[in-house]
């Protein structure tokens, strides 16, 4: 009479899976803070950030510089102006020509993004400016696309962004912040005015394209300034020092 071995009993449930049990208990929480870090980081820093905002067409005092927006333009994508461009369909590309007139200090940086709200989003929103523009942009020429005056002499700077369709329908401004200056930064209000023909998109070429002589690149872009006061921009000056 032969007698068989018992058989083996199945491993239990933990002997089974406790490395990958392990393995997520040790993992989850890391990948829990690399998920909530970044945002917690923006919440931080909105709660100590402080707007010093400053109506359309008026001049501030930053950090020793004058700032003022002498301009502003909209591009809507689908439109004639928009296809020119090159943008995309469902977006808006943003332009901000300010008139910057240095002080004793240098300012060799900052940072530039254009933040907006609308009735879909009533919290504000940025995009960082000068980045993923339409593929036919016009060229700056002279005007300059960052804080830079190494030169110690008033200059143009171009500040824009591509925003998705709507974005800026209830309110839109340049926000400046500059190393040192934290947490005041500027915020330029913006007045656009709406573009959608190919004559008005030539006209925002010209006014950002270098010219062959100085003089021509200011009458291009008083030209500019004229339309754009014709439609509502104001041109008003008041110094507010911050900083």
């Amino acid at each position: 009479m032969s007698t068989e071995p018992p058989a083996a009993s199945d491993p239990s449930w933990w002997r089974r899976n406790r490395w990958p049990v392990l393995a997520l208990a040790v993992l989850l929480p890391g990948t829990m803070i690399l998920t909530t870090s970044s945002e917690w980081f923006d919440y931080q820093n909105s709660l100590y950030s402080h707007a010093v905002t400053v109506p359309d067409g008026e001049s501030a005092v930053y950090g020793g510089v004058e700032f003022r927006v002498d301009n502003t333009v909209l591009v809507r994508g689908g439109t004639e102006g928009g296809d020119e461009l090159e943008l995309d369909p469902g977006m808006d590309l943003i332009v901000a020509i300010l008139e910057v007139t240095p002080g004793d200090e240098p300012v060799d940086s900052c940072n530039l993004t254009i933040s907006a709200t609308s009735p879909e989003h009533p919290e504000r929103r940025t995009w960082n400016a000068n980045v993923d523009l339409p593929r036919k942009f016009p060229p700056t020429g002279d005007s300059q696309t960052t804080c830079s005056d190494s030169e110690g002499k008033p200059y143009r700077l171009v500040v824009a962004a591509t925003v998705p369709g709507g974005a800026t329908e209830t309110a839109s401004w340049v926000d400046i912040e500059k190393l040192g200056l934290a947490p005041d930064y500027l915020a330029l209000e913006l007045s656009p005015s709406g573009i959608s023909s190919a004559s008005t998109s030539d006209e925002m070429s010209s006014s950002a394209t270098s010219a062959a002589r100085p003089d021509d690149l200011r009458q291009k872009s008083n030209a500019t300034a004229s339309r754009l006061m014709r439609t509502g921009s104001t041109s008003r000056s008041m110094r507010k020092p911050i900083g």
